[in-house]
């Protein structure tokens, strides 16, 4: 669709897909801290050369301004999950927009929208997808988030909410200062549970490759039923943390066995923010957001019937022991649904306060 100086399309091509990926470095280019997105990885997702897209339907658009990109989004049709969940809702994922773009902004998601109600979809979410996408942050603007979260304008929840969605979904992101009061509470979390007949090993202890492997059935099985997930393969997994092996990912993620089986699982990063975050010179991160200072919890499960032993507890603490004898002042736990309080009790129990807080958005169709 085009309008005046204002025109809507599909990305596509060299240019257009360039373009595509591009502008979240024009959208945060004066920022002080950020999370680039990898442009191979992204191009390469949109053109269907990654395990992922085995099962997407992806269709990227830009909006243009005078032949300028201003806003970009793709829109999703995720088989597997809608096949999970027994649905048929569409994902908007990849969104940025330039500041002063509203209305370009509101014809992009329209017409993203609506590129969804021809593939029959009834509803669209943005701000949720597995792997894919991630909630929109709420506050702390401009300082840099947990890994792998977004730290996007304040404009973009104007942009949503003027082009018809509506808050579906609020998260918490958790981060404990590792003092030793804090450490000495986790070596007895850890050691209460070991008594109890639990068995705690790093990825690197267990076995990389397996862990993996039991990383990616534990949080199918954990996560069944948990709002917004969808299966994933080992295919589509090992491809992702292979590279993390030689990293101190081996050693602060964790394995729970009783006896034989394993029962619990949680991935752990070391602080990336010097490899990944983009900093601009002369800034200096919060320590409790980066800076060499902050490792995070990414995901913890546990197998129902495993529940209820406090083993969720035990991996992080065991893990995020490892992080302070390497140095690591603070630990992130992330992300977490507002409602999943069991969960953010396990936060409260690991010392942990709310840092940051994030929505994601749904529209009906």
């Amino acid at each position: 669709m085009s309008r005046n100086n204002l025109r809507v399309e599909k990305a596509a091509g060299h240019d257009g897909l360039e373009g595509f990926a591009r502008l979240p470095h024009e959208v945060y280019a004066q920022w002080p801290a950020w999370w680039p997105p990898d442009l191979k990885n992204e191009i390469d997702l949109l053109l269907g050369r990654t395990p992922f897209a085995a099962y997407l339907e992806l269709e990227p658009f830009i909006a243009r301004r005078d032949g300028r990109v201003v806003a970009r989004a793709t829109a999703v049709v995720n088989r597997r999950y809608n096949q999970h969940w027994n649905e048929k809702l569409g994902q908007l994922i990849h969104f940025e927009a330039l500041a002063g773009e509203e209305d370009a902004s509101v014809a992009l998601l329209s017409t993203a929208a609506e590129s969804l109600v021809r593939r029959g979809m009834k509803a669209v979410r943005s701000g949720f997808a597995a792997f894919l996408d991630y909630p929109y942050n709420i506050d702390n603007y401009r300082e840099l988030p947990s890994f792998l979260l977004r730290s996007n304008p304040p404009w973009y929840h104007r942009y949503f909410k003027n082009a018809g969605f509506e808050t579906e979904k609020g998260q918490v992101d958790y981060t404990a200062a590792l003092t030793d009061e804090i450490l000495a509470r986790y070596r007895s979390i850890v050691s209460g549970v070991e008594a109890a007949g639990v068995r705690l090993r790093s990825w690197r202890e267990y076995g990389y490759l397996a862990a993996i492997d039991i990383w990616t059935d534990i949080t199918n099985d954990a996560f069944a039923r948990h709002w917004g997930w969808n299966p994933v393969t080992r295919v589509e997994v090992r491809p992702m943390l292979l590279s993390l092996w030689e990293t101190p990912v081996a050693d602060f993620s964790m394995i729970a066995s009783i006896g034989d089986q394993p029962v619990g699982a949680v991935l752990c990063t070391s602080d990336l923010s010097s490899a990944l975050a983009q900093v601009r010179l002369g800034v200096r991160l919060n320590p409790e957001r980066g800076g060499g200072t902050r490792g995070a919890l990414i995901n913890v499960g546990v197998r129902e019937a495993a529940r209820g032993r406090g083993i969720a507890a035990a991996m992080a603490a065991r893990g995020f022991l490892r992080m302070a004898a390497q140095g690591i002042r603070y630990a992130g736990y992330t992300l977490v649904l507002d409602d999943n309080w069991p969960s953010r009790r396990t936060a409260e129990r690991l010392g942990a306060r709310v840092t940051g807080n994030f929505v994601t958005y749904r529209r009906n169709l």
